[in-house]
């Protein structure tokens, strides 16, 4: 335990050497709140504590490393305290049987959060910020309706047809924002910006709703419905 408190501590004593351009970052994740060179140590502290955040094997936390669409599916499902089933379904080829992550795909993909395309969900991939997006629009149940035609930052171009209904709604209800007028939806998310994401999601007012919502549908083998025609 010490070992991962002192690799904390010297990840957060660099990173105030760099407090500046991290605060940047920071707001783009963080629905605008400004966020402390110091706050990160809070975060990831407390994250820990939950047990929604952890290392490798060896105690490394790897902040700035990128984070896989499975890992993100393991950090969302602790997030909601999700009911994971000790026999998960598993519904995706490239999946496998014994894997670590696969509860935690069970458990979003019976909610409707996560889907795959093709009969693949692609657990090693890293994960992109319109893909963060639409997760958190879901599990927030943040209606799309009307959503997709009115991006109006300078690369909305890149944002995937699939994926504009929920940028838009994830802007507009301050879940994601623009950092000087981008959005840079095909931007790898890392752990980082993630756990500042997760830390805002779950000090949010309408947390506890979120959670019970999911775990209830959950129970009775409902889906998340914010009129997403895919669901």
């Amino acid at each position: 335990m010490q070992r991962k408190k002192d690799k904390i501590t010297k990840y957060v004593l660099s990173s105030t050497l760099l407090a500046t351009s991290f605060a940047g970052q920071a707001a783009v994740y963080a629905a605008d709140e400004k966020v402390a060179p110091n706050a990160t140590q809070t975060i990831v502290k407390e994250l820990m504590e939950k047990g929604i955040l952890t290392g490798n094997q060896s105690g490394d936390l790897n902040l700035d490393g990128k984070l896989t669409r499975i890992q993100v599916a393991a950090i969302l499902a602790r997030s909601l305290n999700l009911k994971l089933s000790d026999s998960p379904n598993n519904s995706f080829k490239d999946v496998s049987s014994d894997s670590w992550g696969l509860k935690y795909i069970d458990a979003l993909e019976k909610l409707g959060v996560i889907t795959g395309s093709s009969g693949k969900f692609r657990p090693n991939d890293v994960i992109t910020k319109e893909e963060l997006a639409v997760i958190l629009v879901r599990v927030t149940q943040t209606s799309i309706i009307g959503k997709g035609d009115k991006l109006t930052f300078s690369d909305k171009e890149e944002v995937s047809t699939w994926a504009k209904a929920y940028v838009q709604a994830a802007i507009d209800a301050k879940l994601l924002t623009i950092d000087n007028g981008q959005f840079n939806p095909k931007k790898q998310v890392t752990r980082k910006e993630v756990a500042i994401v997760t830390d805002s999601f779950i000090k949010s007012e309408k947390y506890e709703a979120y959670k019970q919502s999911a775990n209830a549908l959950l129970d009775k083998g409902g889906k998340i419905s914010n009129s997403d025609p895919s669901i």
